[in-house]
């Protein structure tokens, strides 16, 4: 009777889980090995079995909590990116690090294209979500020439909210599989229901490492820098007056032009079949014209 109870109950057990993993989805199958069952109890290995599976803290309230959200409390993932021209990009570079670090935020990621004075430098920074606007406006003040700012930002409080809830859901069947494997007496038992567990501890992994990332997001902005030279334009040609250069410039549209009255002369001749005999049948034609026109009396 017993053995029927620990049965019925992790059958219902498995299929609340399975309910849960379609709505997150995330599918998993539980098959429990199939073994001969043992008479004799194996409460020794119980002990080895629940080391295996390490209940989930769900901590304070932090950059890596998954404890449920405050009343009015949203989460919202802000970005942006600014994209500006300097006369010194190192300078500028070593200045945004230093106003980054104020504010207790890092560089996530840097690199420069092309050296020296046509250097840019691209940089991903790290910052508090309460700190983006002031950080904006201190990287602007830096500018000499703002191109491009942009913004966006992405409410996922109705997200974690909803894995909140099945994290709960998760955490109350991992307690009560827990229940079954200390009565479990049969080797059989035991393997199914620390099969069940395995699965529902991997869907808490997922939920847990989800809700945590989604909250260290709305706490730490991303902000993209593009830091640009003040392009110079040169006044006098680097290469000075080259004459010699010019002369053949010259030339060479002299001869193009030739070239040009040469080809139109050879079609000329090529169609004279054709405009020929038109031109004299044209003249033809006016002289008869002007011949049959009666003149007009003089006074």
């Amino acid at each position: 009777m017993k053995k029927f109870l620990i049965s019925a109950s992790l059958f219902f057990l498995m299929a609340c889980g399975s309910s849960n993993q379609a709505a997150s989805d995330m599918s998993y199958s539980s098959e429990p090995a199939m073994g001969a069952p043992m008479e004799a109890p194996i409460a020794a290995d119980m002990p080895m079995v629940e080391k295996s599976v390490p209940p989930i803290d769900g901590g304070v309230a932090g950059s890596g909590s998954t404890a449920p959200l405050n009343p009015g409390e949203r989460l919202v993932i802000r970005d942006a990116s600014l994209v500006f021209q300097v006369a010194d990009v190192a300078a500028a570079d070593q200045q945004i690090r230093t106003a980054v670090s104020a504010v207790k935020g890092y560089v996530l990621s840097s690199s420069t294209n092309g050296t020296d004075a046509d250097a840019v430098i691209y940089m991903t920074l790290k910052v508090p979500s309460d700190q983006l606007d002031a950080t904006i406006t201190l990287v602007e003040k830096l500018a000499d020439k703002v191109l491009s700012r942009s913004m966006s930002g992405s409410d996922v409080t109705e997200e974690y909210i909803d894995m909140s809830g099945r994290l709960v859901a998760q955490e109350a069947a991992r307690d009560r599989l827990l229940e079954l494997l200390k009565k479990a007496e049969t080797v059989e038992a035991a393997v199914a229901v620390n099969s069940a567990l395995t699965d529902v501890q991997s869907q808490i992994e997922q939920l847990s490492g989800r809700m945590r990332y989604l909250r260290q997001g709305s706490q730490f902005s991303s902000l993209t820098v593009e830091i640009r030279p003040i392009p110079t334009t040169p006044i006098v040609n680097p290469e000075g007056w080259q004459p010699l250069e010019d002369a053949k410039i010259a030339l060479r549209g002299l001869l193009d032009f030739a070239q040009n009255i040469g080809t139109f002369l050879i079609g000329l001749v090529v169609w004279t079949p054709i405009w020929l005999p038109l031109l004299f049948l044209a003249r033809y034609l006016r002289k008869r014209w002007l011949t049959r026109t009666p003149t007009p009396p003089s006074a």
